[in-house]
């Protein structure tokens, strides 16, 4: 198939979600993308439960499709040289460790330019490559919680909540090194020389608080959970429980959506009160829809009005999710195998012309193209039997 991303090689040596899930996303796009791995253990997520098919862990299994696994000892002289050869075959070299790790290695990016001008280094990382946090310990709940997320993202008690995902890994890291690497290789096309990307977690989860970002930089206000346009201070833009103890979301944001809305129901006399954030008005029109909505169930509701332009639609889990037609018609998942069993992941997104997202690969075993990898950037059989009695591979 000819894919996007064919004859672009990445080297991940990345360790869990965010690395994983940003190469993975690349390797459905058609990359060459080879999972360098510390010989013995691996990647982390390979041993974390649950376990799926072949004994590996589903965190694995979920975000390593499509990738070749080679084991390389990088704290070893030989094993860097290894790598060094194989960055001269590279486009992208991707990693997750803590800022300054892989210089002291001599492998950092002012390093590999030399061996390769064209190079391009993306760092994820949970603060980014500089300031005073940088050595800092982290994972994604804490990055949630310095970028302001976590005091957005509260129950109905009004206490923060954890997230229902990994945003920082996902959306923070993951996605961000991708955008970083896809537009340093255009760049690289018109040049001839790589770049290195700083893809902090904390910034990237920052960057999806535009919204309230802007408000406070401009009105040195902080905008109040729950009580803002868009996250709860509107009665027609809000969730609202059903009688079967279920939700449903309504975003009639737009004023002809909300007299669709309205007149729908049959309650005219909501439409003064569609946009007034945070008044007492406002308040007492979402009592009223409170009360409404309790009159039905959730799927009772979603039939009534999902054939209007009013903006509603259930609160899914995630099985409702995946089962729903349009899910099921646009075939969210992937399916191959793993040693002869059954495997379904999610595909990648977005969606591109002329562009089938398959499992060319099932994720790899660790190790499991080592030999294939190191034949290819010109070693012998008999350096190959070295590597491995010397604890290189």
């Amino acid at each position: 198939m000819d894919l996007p991303l064919n004859g672009i090689r990445i080297l991940d040596i990345s360790r869990l979600v965010p690395g994983a899930y940003a190469s993975q996303m690349m390797a459905d796009f058609g990359a060459d993308v080879i999972k360098i791995e510390e010989p013995g253990n691996g990647d982390y997520s390979r041993s974390m439960q649950p376990s799926g098919p072949g004994g590996m862990g589903l965190y694995f299994l979920a975000l390593n499709r499509n990738k070749r696994s080679i084991t390389l000892n990088l704290k070893t002289e030989r094993g860097r040289e290894i790598f060094l050869r194989m960055v001269d075959k590279a486009d992208v070299v991707l990693e997750s460790f803590r800022p300054g790790v892989l210089e002291r290695l001599g492998l950092g990016y002012e390093q590999l330019k030399k061996q390769n001008r064209g190079i391009i280094y993306c760092a994820i990382s949970g603060y980014g490559q500089d300031g005073p946090y940088q050595q800092r310990a982290g994972h994604d709940l804490n990055y949630a919680g310095y970028a302001g997320l976590l005091h957005y993202n509260r129950s109905i008690h009004g206490e923060p909540v954890m997230p229902p995902t990994q945003f920082g890994d996902l959306a923070g890291g993951g996605q961000m090194a991708v955008i970083g690497i896809l537009t340093a290789l255009v760049g690289r096309a018109q040049t001839g020389e790589g770049r290195k990307i700083d893809a902090s977690m904390t910034e990237g989860l920052l960057s999806l608080l535009s919204l309230s970002a802007t408000t406070y930089l401009n009105k040195g206000k902080v905008p109040k959970p729950g009580q803002s346009t868009l996250d709860g201070g509107l009665p027609c833009y809000n969730i609202y429980e059903t009688r079967d103890g279920k939700h449903i979301t309504l975003a009639a944001l737009e004023p002809k959506f909300w007299q669709t809305f309205c007149t729908r129901i049959g309650h005219l006399e909501l439409l003064p009160f569609h946009t007034p954030v945070g008044s007492a008005e406002s308040s007492e029109a979402r009592d009223i829809l409170k009360a409404i909505f309790k009159t039905r169930t959730r799927d009772e509701w979603v039939t009534e009005l999902a054939e209007i332009d009013a903006c509603v639609g259930p609160v899914y889990d995630i099985g409702e999710a995946l089962q729903d037609p349009q899910a099921q018609a646009k075939n969210v998942s992937v399916t191959g195998d793993i040693d002869g069993e059954p495997f379904e992941s999610l595909t990648s997104f977005p969606r591109i012309s002329d562009v089938k997202v398959e499992q060319r690969y099932a994720p790899p075993r660790l190790g499991q193209h080592t030999e294939e990898i190191l034949r290819d950037i010109g070693y012998s059989e008999a350096e190959i039997t070295q590597f491995r009695e010397e604890r290189i591979i």
